[in-house]
This record gives structure tokens, sequence and C-alpha cells, in this order.
């Protein structure tokens, strides 16, 4: 959550570094290049407003994973152990460090996530080629 809450801060950020440049952008003699600057300001905030409510909803997504559930097949929440690689899956957010552990945080609905959905402990799956063995499930 921390990776998605310095996201949501720096976009935060930046709406309002526009918002004010917006606000002290002081009308010139060229009055159309003032209003095409303030609204290339203005799609720049909305453009940002569209990614932090993405990010929003992620965050909720997130907050729905039960850590203390233990999963016996792969679905949302999973932590896999495999011999390709950690994958946490829940949110799209790809390489993730913690703990100085490397994982891989995917969305179910990504080609990856529905190989793996429903997989057990022990199962392999091919994956573009590749040999994916599942070692553990949390």
């Amino acid at each position: 959550m921390g990776i998605l809450n310095e996201k949501i801060e720096a976009i935060m950020a930046s709406i309002l570094e526009t918002s004010e440049s917006m606000k002290n952008d002081t009308k010139s003699s060229a009055g159309d290049k003032f209003e095409t600057g303030r609204e290339m300001m203005q799609i720049e905030i909305n453009n940002k407003q569209v990614q932090l409510n993405k990010l929003k909803h992620l965050m909720l997504d997130l907050q729905k994973v039960d850590l203390k559930t233990i999963n016996k097949s792969i679905g949302f929440g999973s932590l896999i152990v495999s011999n390709m690689g950690n994958y946490f899956m829940a949110i799209a957010q790809g390489k993730v460090t913690l703990d100085q552990n490397e994982y891989y945080a995917l969305s179910l609905a990504s080609p990856i996530g529905q190989a793996l959905k429903g997989k057990k402990s022990g199962d392999q799956i091919d994956f573009q080629g590749k040999k994916i063995d599942i070692k553990a499930i949390t």
C-alpha cells in the first residue's frame, strides 16, 4: 500500500501545483495564448484526476485482500512462490520489493493471472513457452 500511497500523494501534489499555476497565470495581451495555456493546464489536471481515481480504485481492491486467509488454490490475494519468482495476485503493479524480496504484483485478469488461477501447490503450467512450477501458495 505504501507504493500506491506515494503515487497518490505525488499526483495530488501535481494537481495542486498545476491548479496554483493556473490561478497565478495572469492574462497577457496575447489573449488566445493565455486561453490556450489555461486549457492545456486544465487538460493536465483532468488527466491527473483520472490517474488519481484509478489509483484509489486499486487501493480499495488491495484493501479487500484478507492476509489471514490461507489459500489452497490461486485466487485473489494469493502469494505464490514458484521457480520463476514470487507472485502476488491482487492488483497490477509490476515488480515490487518488500523486505529485500522481489514480488510481481499481478491482476488475476492478466494473462499469467488467468493461467495461474485455480492452480494448487505442486501444479505446473506452461506460460509463453516457460514451465512454471508452483512451489507454495499462501
